[in-house]
């Protein structure tokens, strides 16, 4: 949504101008304000401090990302925003003061001048710098956002949405919508199953099609969300839905009466100002997620240069071993339905697939001997660390599948597509939990494991995944 872009771009400067000015503040008291005679030094020029406020203000800007102050606010209210910032200010004051002046406090206890300890200088520059850096951040992100806001009431910047069900809960909810334009969303349309309605309005808005027309209509008209607005008897119908739409980068929404029906399948939280549940939000805070992309790339690089001789004999032990070429590539299908090549060393016959695309099998005899090795060693994925480098795979996530399967799968395992929301990955949990695929049943336990990973997605969890694949190459056991 480019409004809440907007919102975030104007939120970073704000708080890179409150770094610079709670820092001149508290120049000006100390050095040329008179009010500390000991440290009173009207010569001193703030020129000389350029250096020592660049790296602060960087060490702010980590921060404020490593706590998740850029996270998306509109889900919150801004009470709950004024604390959540508040409470990391003054934490992140604290360590710097704890940083600039314990050795010297420390001293001073040591040495027994207690009087020394607690200075009216050194506690009032604290002060000051705290209250000036609590105000002008939280000041500044309040009037970003009420500039933000006032945009939206005028229409300016609002995304795309469609409501699921031509109903009076469904008319309810573009009410709500209409009197809410700071939420972002704007009504394109209705999808309705009563065929009868398709081509026609319903108060006001036209109705586009059902359930199984939402692949067509959310690309074509670049749709942000949709909104479950009608009640149902039980999950299969927020399950089929979820069945078309899995593969495309849009907020969901039900209304709360539809609640209990996903308890225990979904994760949800409260939208500020609007009678709504958020289903499937982002699991991992985007400062978590920068760092995942950050380990994917440091270790692929890192990787991919230490195991290059590996590579090079692999390469030459494939030819010698068995006719075709030593890399295997194939499209496969990535983050939103991204088409994406991934590249392995080839463990297989060049005749494996002449009869179409098929499942593995325990002693697979199409699997050459030197293959069975690179397997059972996984050095056959070492190719894969360049598709991480270049950002169509992740170290952790669950493993990129082909169209062909994926056609099938989404008709035969509930809720499959939901993978298609994590980037792809060398590894995953499972991956380490679960054998390699033969039949339906493993890919039906195995997106079990998917989808749990994705309601526990975190940087702990792919340490611990990780740590659990070196395992798993050790000992031979686990898959792939």
């Amino acid at each position: 949504m480019l409004a809440r872009k907007f919102e975030k771009y104007l939120i970073f400067v704000s708080d890179v101008a409150s770094f610079n000015l709670s820092f001149a503040l508290i120049f000006w008291m100390r050095y040329k304000s008179g009010l500390f005679p000991d440290s009173f030094d009207p010569g001193r020029n703030f020129a000389h401090f350029t250096r020592v406020t660049f790296v602060l203000s960087l060490i702010w800007i980590a921060y404020f990302f490593i706590s998740g102050l850029y996270r998306d606010w509109y889900l919150q209210s801004r009470a709950v925003q004024l604390l959540v910032v508040s409470k990391e200010i003054t934490t992140g004051c604290l360590i710097i003061f704890a940083v600039t002046t314990g050795s010297d406090i420390l001293e001073q206890i040591y040495d027994h001048r207690l009087n020394h300890v607690f200075t009216w200088s050194r506690a009032a520059s604290f002060s000051s710098y705290w209250g000036t850096f609590l105000i002008s951040v939280n000041g500044f992100r309040m009037v970003a956002q009420a500039l933000v806001r006032r945009l939206l009431r005028k229409g300016i910047g609002l995304d795309r949405v469609l409501i699921l069900g031509a109903t009076e809960a469904g008319h309810k909810m573009q009410r709500e919508l209409q009197a809410v334009p700071e939420m972002g969303w704007r009504l394109f349309g209705y999808v309705d199953e009563n065929a009868s309605l398709k081509g026609k309005e319903y108060q006001g808005a036209p109705v586009l099609g059902k359930y199984a027309d939402l692949p067509e209509i959310i690309p074509r008209h670049r749709i942000g969300g949709i909104i479950i607005s009608h009640e149902s008897a039980s999950h299969n119908e927020i399950i089929r839905v979820l069945s078309h739409v899995a593969e495309f980068p849009l907020s969901i929404f039900i209304v709360p009466d539809l609640y209990d029906v996903a308890s225990g399948h979904f994760k949800t939280s409260a939208v500020h100002g609007i009678t709504l549940k958020v289903l499937f939000p982002e699991h991992m805070p985007a400062w978590e997620a920068k760092i995942k992309r950050l380990m994917d790339i440091c270790f692929s690089a890192l990787v991919l240069v230490l195991a290059f001789p590996l590579m090079l004999l692999t390469t030459l032990l494939i030819r010698l071993d068995s006719r075709g070429p030593a890399f295997y590539s194939q499209e496969r299908i990535g983050l939103y339905g991204k088409r994406i090549w991934v590249h392995k060393f080839r463990t297989m016959r060049t005749d494996a697939e002449t009869q179409g695309p098929q499942w593995a099998t325990k002693g697979d005899s199409r699997v050459t001997r030197l293959g069975r090795f690179l397997r059972r060693t996984r050095i056959d994925e070492l190719p894969q660390l360049w598709c991480i480098l270049i950002g169509d795979m992740s170290l952790v996530g669950p493993r990129p599948e082909r169209q062909h399967f994926i056609n099938q799968l989404k008709h035969e395992v509930p809720l499959y597509l939901r993978r298609l929301k994590m980037k792809p990955g060398l590894t995953g949990w499972a991956q380490v939990k679960h054998r390699y695929d033969t039949s339906i049943d493993d890919v039906k336990t195995k997106v079990l494991f998917d989808l749990w990973y994705f309601e526990n997605m975190s940087i702990s969890l792919d340490l611990l995944i990780l740590v659990r694949t070196v395992w798993v190459v050790i000992t031979g056991h686990g898959a792939r």
